[in-house]
């Protein structure tokens, strides 16, 4: 087992694992900042005359406002993808409505702006507690910096692309984007993805096997490394634990808080190699 994966599973098991992680994945909900009043003056009137077909067209509109669907159903996703749909499937749509109708428009009003799910934000959480310890720098500044690690300023997509062309990633399969790119004292830069894993099973397997996948299926040059960031349940036991203790030396995976001390420990291994070249030079 690579000391990264030991240190990751004996920092899950001990005191305060969670109340530190608390600092980067606040389980507090989040409000959407969005008021039906301001968004669509004629939903009250569209569920006071009960008129359905309109009344969801426009539940559907607010939905890729960004508001939520205000209750769960199985084919609310095909009716945002396929709108046409509204009107081929009248009695889909009348059981939609029989649901909706059970409220009063305060009700359904609550429900449209009701804050996001902390599970839906683990992502952005780790990039805000990613600007809170490091530096960010747009593209310009990002390349021309030397002297300390720094972040790449940019989103996700772009952050592969820059990958990609710049450090001559090979992606594969891999169809995400990435997390962060860093670069440490202009000579070596970390590309990699965090994940929370909140459970065992569904998707969050599918959110473990991503990490894997980045750490284990892209090839990059010698001067970048991979690294999986992963905290939660994985580090407990089941099939997730044993494919991390299975993780070679180089295979890099750690918790989030273990972070600074990678960086850290290959920041200083950078100076070492520096200075003992400077020594072979002046002696040679």
């Amino acid at each position: 087992m690579n000391k990264w994966i030991q240190k990751s599973v004996n920092l899950a098991r001990s005191e305060f694992y969670l109340d530190r992680l608390l600092r980067i994945y606040p389980p507090d909900e989040i409000g959407r900042g969005k008021f039906i009043e301001k968004e669509s003056p004629s939903l009250k009137r569209l569920f006071q005359k009960r008129d359905c077909i309109e009344l969801v067209r426009e539940l559907i509109r607010l939905k890729k406002r960004g508001f939520k669907f205000p209750i769960e159903n199985p084919y609310i996703s095909f009716l945002t993808h396929y709108e046409d749909a509204i009107d081929k499937n009248p009695m889909t749509i009348k059981k939609i409505c029989d649901k909706l109708f059970e409220m009063n428009y305060d009700e359904l009003k609550e429900k449209l702006e009701s804050p996001k799910k902390a599970s839906r934000r683990i992502g952005p959480m780790f990039k805000m507690w990613l600007r809170t310890h490091f530096d960010f720098l747009d593209i310009d500044e990002f390349e021309k910096t030397k002297d300390k690690i720094v972040f790449l300023n940019r989103g996700d997509k772009f952050l592969k692309e820059y990958a990609k062309t710049e450090l001559k990633c090979k992606f594969r399969e891999w169809s995400k984007g990435l997390d962060f790119v860093l670069r440490i004292h202009n000579k070596k830069y970390i590309i990699g993805t965090a994940k929370f894993i909140t459970d065992f099973g569904g998707s969050q397997d599918n959110q473990f096997k991503e990490a894997v996948s980045l750490v284990r299926e892209i090839q990059c040059p010698s001067n970048v490394i991979k690294i999986a960031i992963i905290d939660g349940v994985a580090w407990l036991g089941g099939e997730m634990r044993s494919t991390l203790e299975r993780f070679k030396e180089d295979e890099i995976c750690c918790s989030a808080l273990l972070l600074e001390e990678f960086l850290k420990e290959q920041s200083e291994g950078l100076h070492k190699s520096q200075n003992d070249s400077q020594v072979k030079y002046q002696n040679s």
